[in-house]
């Protein structure tokens, strides 16, 4: 085993406890997938790395890893970013209210700076996008796709 080899075995627990703290936010998302990414992020920090910049490997690892799990994230998420930073804006609203005294569609579209129909359209996408397990679709569902 080589010396570069050695130094990502070496890294890869970072590479673990990003992947894992990112993961915590983004459970949908398989944390397998999301170490063998900031993987790939360490491995270019690693080829990369130039100890003659007074520089930490571990800080730019850091950069990369976390460069790389937001960049896997993006290209798995169905939504484009207008749409998920929408959704956050209006779940960020809405929490704010308990489920029978939440403010009408209209209010919250102005609350967001949107007109209704643009609320709806957004609405609707984020919709779209929800993923449903197969176990939890009613039983006649069920019965159909299978």
């Amino acid at each position: 085993m080589n010396n570069r080899d050695q130094i990502i075995l070496d890294h890869l627990p970072q590479v673990e406890l990003l992947a894992r703290r990112l993961h915590r936010r983004c459970p949908q998302v398989e944390l397998d997938d999301l170490i063998s990414a900031g993987t790939v992020g360490l491995i270019q920090a690693v080829d990369r790395f130039d100890s003659s910049r007074n520089l930490k490997l571990k800080t730019l690892a850091e950069h990369r890893i976390n460069g790389a799990l937001l960049d896997y994230l993006r290209k798995v998420d169905p939504l484009p970013r207008t749409v998920r930073h929408f959704q956050k804006r209006r779940d960020s609203i809405l929490a704010g209210y308990a489920e029978a005294d939440r403010p009408a569609q209209s209010q919250i579209a102005e609350m967001l700076g949107l007109t209704e129909r643009k609320f709806v359209q957004l609405s609707r996408a984020v919709t779209a996008s929800e993923v449903i397990r197969l176990d939890d679709m009613p039983d006649y569902v069920r019965r159909r796709v299978a």
